[in-house]
């Protein structure tokens, strides 16, 4: 069995280490004896510090990293990776996270299958139920097995294994200026220099490495304030497993397997679109603003192009309305290189589509509400022209 190590990254928030530590003596290690390390930034309070040094883990060994200058997140975080010079992986949890009961035989299974899949640079314990580009939710295809692949990497509950690891801190030397590129999300240069996570993702995406993402979720998060987060949101709170596999159902690589871009996109739709693949931006969820110039356009936008082909929106996920070649008016693939002078597109936008608004609030707050009131009366409109 690979030498696996958990670390929990904790700063000045004792309440949430202490949640997080409860799950994970709850969890199932069976007769696996686990080093645990819990690695605690400076900060104004040694409440953390003392509550660490006070808990007992009953699983192997423990082992409390105290830092006597404050490191700041990013740095913090990526000082984990010394420790693959002593395990094959390392589970990294910050202290916002809970733990589901069966986490540890997810870590094992896929640490087992991926350990050695250049093609994979990481193992991702959370399961993504909204797209964090813009908040709208995000459903996966689903082949039966229990995982899918994205060229995204995760901070909210992941596993970094040696030989992948490494591969991208030596990318991380030398690309840490972080310059604009148009096939790069560009929320990821809104998170600033204290994030780590934006360089883990734009190297995925940069070198077509994935990260493993399960179904259903071995993590969730509580976004609680913090060195990120300004407030306490609990929009990125998903479902746990609750019950235990003995056997997860794994692909052997991710070509085999679901996978999805950095925008979230299934990278399988090209094939079932009448036009040169290569050439196409990807663009159902609504986060491609198609940077990169491709000649085709596959979105639910209303844009002054000439429409190739048009599809419904009565499926889920979303891409199965294009495999499916649904009838409708809701999602268009353009040509950009003929305009056409007016807009002649009628119908629903996919957005505005009630199948995928499942929290109003945050549908507003995120996509206006004057673009809101102006795309209803378009609605109207279209209705009784």
């Amino acid at each position: 069995m690979e030498n696996i190590a958990i670390t929990v990254i904790a700063y000045n928030r004792k309440e949430s280490l202490k949640r997080l530590l409860q799950t994970l003596s709850a969890a199932h290690f069976g007769e696996d004896k686990v080093p645990l390390y819990i690695s605690v930034d400076k900060s104004d309070t040694d409440e953390v510090e003392k509550f660490a040094d006070s808990y007992v883990w009953r699983f192997g060994e423990k082992h409390v990293v105290k830092h006597a200058s404050n490191m700041g997140l990013r740095r913090h975080i990526l000082s984990q990776g010394l420790l693959l010079d002593r395990y094959d992986a390392i589970i990294v949890l910050e202290d916002d996270l809970t733990v589901a009961p069966d986490f540890w035989n997810y870590a094992k299974q896929t640490v087992g299958k991926y350990k050695d899949d250049d093609q994979v640079a990481g193992i991702s314990l959370y399961s993504f139920s909204i797209n964090y580009q813009n908040l709208r939710p995000f459903i996966p295809m689903n082949d039966g097995n229990d995982v899918y692949f994205m060229n995204c990497a995760m901070s909210w509950g992941q596993v970094w294994m040696k030989r992948q690891w490494k591969e991208f801190y030596r990318w991380y030397d030398s690309n840490m200026a972080f310059e604009d590129a148009p096939h790069i999300p560009s929320c990821l240069y809104r998170w600033g220099d204290k994030s780590w996570l934006r360089y883990h993702t734009k190297y995925c995406i940069e070198k077509d490495k994935y990260f493993v993402f399960p179904y259903t979720s071995y993590t969730t998060n509580h976004s609680e304030k913090g060195t990120h987060v300004d407030s306490t949101e609990n929009i990125f709170q998903v479902p746990l497993m609750v019950g235990s596999r003995s056997s997860i159902q794994l692909p052997d690589s991710p070509m085999t397997g679901i996978r999805y871009d950095g925008f979230f996109e299934n990278k399988s739709l090209p094939s079932s679109l009448p036009i040169q693949a290569d050439d196409c931006c990807l663009d159902l969820n609504g986060s491609n603003p198609n940077k990169e110039g491709k000649r085709y356009w596959l979105t639910s936008k209303h844009l002054p192009y000439r429409i190739v082909k048009k599809y419904g929106c009565i499926l889920r996920p979303i891409e199965q309305n294009i495999f499916a070649s649904c009838d409708g008016d809701d999602i268009f693939l353009y040509d950009t290189e003929h305009r056409n002078s007016g807009c002649c597109v009628k119908g629903n936008q996919t957005l505005l589509h009630s199948h995928y608004i499942q929290n109003p609030v945050i549908f507003i707050r995120e996509y206006g509400l004057t673009n809101l009131v102006r795309d209803f009366i378009k609605l109207l409109m279209a209705k009784f022209s």
